[in-house]
């Protein structure tokens, strides 16, 4: 530390890195960053902000300055996607430098382009070109308009649909065959080698065969996804979870968000859209308190209601700049009016010794379901009907269902012969 200061108090030394990182060659202040500036004056700890402007975030920022750098969207987009660039634009929009945009849409068109780069052939790239315009653009727009906006994942998912048609289409120009001469065959070939993309390149053959491209009678049919069923230790899953509620040196969000994956089956992206409006203190037992997932109230154990309280209280945005602001995510992202990403939730969940968020999930209701009605568990953790009895299937068959069984066995058996 006595290095970064140079003799001097850190708040001394963080407000001259500030100026010096803000003045352009010719010694003036570069006035059109001035709202940036004052945004990262508001960072709650001046050793981080001091961090902060050494770091590739402020080495962002320098370029800005000296002019190597636009400050723009599509500067911004022409570099490799890291969290200091993520971050930066985070703080660029809330400095109102640029204007807000949705972010993953705009990354999805930025996938796209660097996908149809890969292709050679001009006329499988201009097949792929309408796909996306007349096909995947239109599914994540309608996405994006809806109250859950447009994920990660979701981005992700429309890629790797992408990517899947253009492997077929480069699979049939490998053998000189045209889309439009397609064949069962060939296709089922394909699918013998690219049997995890079935279900990304159905939709392509079917956006084709709609549109006159492709045959009509040649399909891909649907797979069967039955999802993952690998279950985390009953024995580990409780220890973890003991240990998540009593240890008070891991970091609260953590301790909150593990206990609720493994006690309560919850998932990331559930977690991480969850708000105070989401929280509920129980009208009969002081110090209980629950959160509102399904159609009935989930009330919490002793200790995580404790726990919950806490995070009320003193959750804050991760970006130091914005601490100090209020967000209504029990579990922010960078900026106070964005949640923390599920894949960032699952990463630090895996740190603490969380195999996946999946596995723990499935430990939490195959228990779950051993001790609670199927629908009532449905009612209170906010999940499809389809869900719960799969589980409550997999916990050991339909409980009513056997005993109708066993009556209606015994009933015959005490009739005349």
């Amino acid at each position: 530390m006595g290095r970064l200061l140079r003799g001097q108090c850190l708040p001394c030394t963080a407000r001259q890195d500030l100026i010096e990182v803000f003045t352009q060659p010719d010694g003036q202040s570069a006035a059109w960053l001035a709202p940036l500036a004052e945004l990262l004056e508001n960072y709650d700890n001046p050793y981080s902000l001091c961090l902060y402007l050494r770091r590739p975030g402020g080495q962002l920022i320098r370029r800005m300055v000296t002019g190597e750098l636009a400050c723009s969207h599509e500067a911004l987009d022409e570099l490799r996607q890291t969290t200091a660039v993520q971050h930066l634009r985070g703080l660029l929009v809330l400095a109102e430098i640029l204007e807000p945009r949705e972010e993953e849409l705009a990354q999805l068109t930025r996938d796209v382009q660097t996908l149809l780069a890969r292709v050679t052939a001009p006329q499988d790239k201009t097949i792929l070109a309408r796909y996306v315009r007349w096909h995947l653009m239109p599914l994540a727009h309608q996405r994006a308009e809806q109250d859950t906006n447009f994920t990660y994942y979701q981005r992700e998912h429309l890629g790797r649909k992408l990517d899947a048609a253009r492997l077929l289409l480069s699979y049939l120009r490998t053998r000189g065959i045209s889309l439009a001469a397609l064949t069962q065959p060939v296709v089922d070939r394909w699918l013998i080698r690219n049997r995890p993309r079935q279900r990304y390149a159905r939709p392509f053959l079917l956006w084709a065969a709609t549109n006159g491209l492709a045959p009509a009678h040649v399909a891909i049919g649907t797979s069967a996804h039955t999802g993952n069923r690998e279950i985390m230790s009953e024995t580990d899953r409780v220890l973890l979870a003991v240990t998540l509620e009593t240890d008070d040196t891991l970091a609260l969000t953590d301790r909150v968000a593990g206990c609720l994956v493994l006690q309560y089956g919850q998932s990331c992206w559930r977690l991480v859209n969850l708000t105070v409006d989401d929280v509920l203190a129980h009208p009969d037992e002081p110090g209980i308190l629950g959160l509102q997932l399904g159609r009935d109230p989930l009330w919490l154990r002793p200790r995580l209601s404790a726990l919950l309280h806490q995070l009320v209280t003193h959750r804050r945005p991760l970006a130091g700049a914005l601490r100090h602001r209020p967000t209504p995510y029990l579990f922010p992202g960078l900026r106070h009016d964005r949640p923390m990403a599920s894949a960032t939730l699952q990463t630090r969940l895996r740190k603490l010794g969380v195999p996946s968020a999946r596995t723990a999930r499935n430990g939490a209701w195959l228990s779950l379901v051993g001790s609670v009605h199927w629908k009532m568990l449905a009612d209170l953790l906010g999940v499809a009907d389809t869900t719960a009895s799969t589980w409550h299937r997999e916990n050991g068959g339909d409980r009513a269902s056997y005993v109708a069984s066993r009556l209606r066995q015994g009933q015959s058996m005490a009739g005349p012969e």
